[in-house]
């Protein structure tokens, strides 16, 4: 027998049967991972296959955006490319380059300026995320994750309107509606609308379906979005009161202890981590809990004021002589109200689905708007539920006929953006 200090040559026919099978292993490994791969792609084809048509339908419409968005610009003499990332696109773009300013500039009267922490942190971090991976530019990034965002929430429209009326058509339409709306053209630019809009719709699938957990992730990732998460927070609120206060087959009330309403209870407490989260944040670092507010009213003229102005502006475009575009807003804004009305009519919807769609119109229409009152219908576009009755009267319409129509609102949309961005020059 050797001895320690003794070097002996290791026998290679010897070698351990795990050793010998370590390539067969990695082998087997690797196989699994490819049948687990295909077998997640089937039931991923499987899944988006119905909703097919919406999608091809939304991007579709994106075409149609980008030639008479091109069309002006050519008309103009004015870039094209570098327009679509204008406006918010910018600060989206100087947070996704250079992240968040670490304190809040304030001139000598104790006036906030114009900073970067007035726009959330989800669309412009993802728009980080897939410049580091692909290399591109920030507006390049930009529009990939608005185009790949818009298809994820043309799919997420599709399949709550699916769960709520049962028609494929119904559903289909409802989500090209939204495609096609006024404001629809932000979809084709450096803007954050068609991010939130996939979380919301979403969201609110996972609401109607009592998928809690779903619903509160969906909801704490719109709220990294945008502030109108706040509408979601409140559905999903409304969907567990539901819980909480429904009874059970002995005729008992289910109450706030029981272990039904715990998760739903749950999932509303923590849903507006999100919003709250990020406004607290900008409170620290400007030292003043209403930080996020101070810069919305001081900085960038927003304020809540429960829609005078928006009535006081609507009257002065009515009854006065003005540029044609902001009649064409107020005209938006009257059938986007009468819409909205509409929609509550119908029983068989969620109480949840028209809280949301409704308090979205809310925000939009009675934040004050000195400067943007030509974007309510961008602030609108959220409020997509208010297009599904819309769209189950025109599943009766003959296909051309609703072909036209749709191809004609995606055509408007374009014109009404290009209008605002390369004529009055203002943020669409």
């Amino acid at each position: 027998m050797p001895q320690p200090s003794t070097p002996v040559v290791p026998d290679a026919s010897a070698a351990p049967p795990a050793a010998a099978g370590a390539g067969s292993d990695v082998r087997d490994l690797a196989a699994r991972a490819r049948g687990a791969a295909g077998e997640a792609g089937r039931r991923f084809a499987v899944a988006v296959r119905p909703a097919l048509p919406a999608i091809v339908g939304y991007l579709l419409a994106r075409v149609v955006n980008l030639v008479v968005f091109g069309l002006m610009a050519f008309a103009a003499h004015k870039p094209f490319w570098k327009m679509v990332g204008s406006w918010d696109g910018l600060w989206f773009r100087d947070i996704a380059d250079f992240g968040y300013v670490d304190r809040l500039p304030v001139s000598p009267l104790g006036k906030p300026y114009w900073v970067n922490v007035e726009f959330f942190p989800g669309y412009p971090y993802l728009m980080r995320a897939v410049s580091t991976v692909t290399g591109l530019d920030s507006l390049a990034a930009g529009m990939v994750v608005t185009f790949a965002s818009g298809a994820v929430a043309a799919w997420g429209i599709y399949a709550l309107g699916r769960e709520l009326t049962g028609s494929h058509r119904v559903a289909t339409l409802f989500a090209l509606l939204w495609a096609v709306a006024p404001g629809s053209m932000v979809l084709t630019m450096v803007y954050s609308e068609a991010l939130f809009v996939a979380f919301a719709s979403w969201a609110l699938l996972a609401i109607v379906r009592r998928r809690w957990m779903t619903a509160m992730t969906l909801t704490i990732l719109a709220g990294f979005t945008r502030n109108t998460a706040f509408a979601l927070v409140a559905a999903l609120g409304v969907a567990a009161l539901q819980v909480v206060l429904s009874r059970r087959d002995d005729g008992t009330r289910v109450g706030l202890p029981a272990p039904e309403a715990r998760r739903p209870v749950v999932a509303t407490v923590l849903a507006p981590l999100g919003c709250v989260g990020f406004i607290a944040w900008v409170g620290y670092i400007g030292k003043r809990w209403d930080a996020w507010f101070w810069i919305q009213d001081k900085a960038f003229n927003l304020r809540m004021d429960f829609g005078v102005s928006t009535v006081q502006w609507m009257n002065k475009y009515l009854t006065h002589l003005g540029r044609p575009i902001y009649v064409v807003c107020t005209f938006v804004i009257i059938l986007s109200v009468a819409l909205m009305i509409w929609s509550f009519r119908d029983r068989k919807v969620p109480l949840a689905v028209h809280v949301y769609g409704g308090l979205v119109m809310f925000l939009a229409l009675t934040t004050s708007n000195g400067w943007f009152f030509q974007s309510k219908p961008r602030f609108m576009l959220p409020a997509f539920t208010i297009g599904l009755p819309l769209a189950a009267l025109m599943a009766r319409w003959p296909r051309k006929v609703a072909a036209v129509v749709l191809v004609a609102g995606a055509a408007f949309s374009g014109w009404y953006v290009g209008y605002l961005v390369y004529v009055v020059n203002t943020n669409p």
